[in-house]
């Protein structure tokens, strides 16, 4: 009997040296994907108070934009921005548009930007047809000359004022669709 009672604590004590053994495993196993998920998060580098400027292929100016900070993650091939301001320069027309936001997202090495919590786009000097947007986000798309929101947008212009969810904006020739929900008003100046 004895024999028998020594047997089934040897294979007791083997089950659960084995079971800790793989449980050990187990947990190494997860501590390293968590470390190496973590890893990918670390940004490989970061500017403060810097500024970002783009030429076209004839080497004039087409965009720069600065911020408090940008930070890279190569992994995700992406910028995150603090405060940035922008300005975008339209190399046919001479025009420039400025804006800025309280965050931002640099996506495909510039090719797009998200502007995120009050955001503003305006074109600002110009003498004839001024006018700025406002939005809590906004998609610029520098090279294409261009600008999207899925949020509501408010525009003041010289003489007129509107509201409406979602824009789209060429930004070469100010040409500018509301998609839903417009509303606005128009003054004309008294001579």
């Amino acid at each position: 009997m004895a024999a028998l009672f020594r047997g089934r604590w040897l294979y007791i004590n083997l089950v659960t040296l084995a079971l800790a053994a793989f449980l050990f495993w187990w947990w190494q196993q997860e501590v390293q994907q968590t470390t190496e998920s973590e890893a990918q998060w670390i940004p490989d580098y970061y500017l403060t108070h810097a500024t970002i400027s783009q030429y076209d292929e004839q080497g004039a100016l087409s965009s720069n934009i600065s911020a408090k900070r940008f930070t890279h993650i190569r992994e995700f091939g992406t910028t995150d921005m603090l405060q940035p301001r922008f300005n975008i320069y339209l190399a046919d027309t001479n025009a420039a548009w400025f804006g800025k936001a309280d965050e931002g997202l640099i996506l495909d090495s510039g090719a797009q930007i998200n502007l995120m919590g009050n955001a503003l786009v305006t074109n600002g000097p110009d003498v004839n047809r001024p006018f700025s947007l406002n939005s809590q986000s906004l998609r610029l798309f520098p090279k294409q000359n261009y600008a999207e929101s899925d949020e509501q947008v408010n525009l003041v212009a010289k003489y007129s004022h509107l509201t409406g969810t979602g824009m789209q904006l060429t930004l070469d020739n100010q040409r500018l669709l509301f998609l839903h929900q417009v509303k606005g008003t128009h003054s004309m100046p008294r001579n």
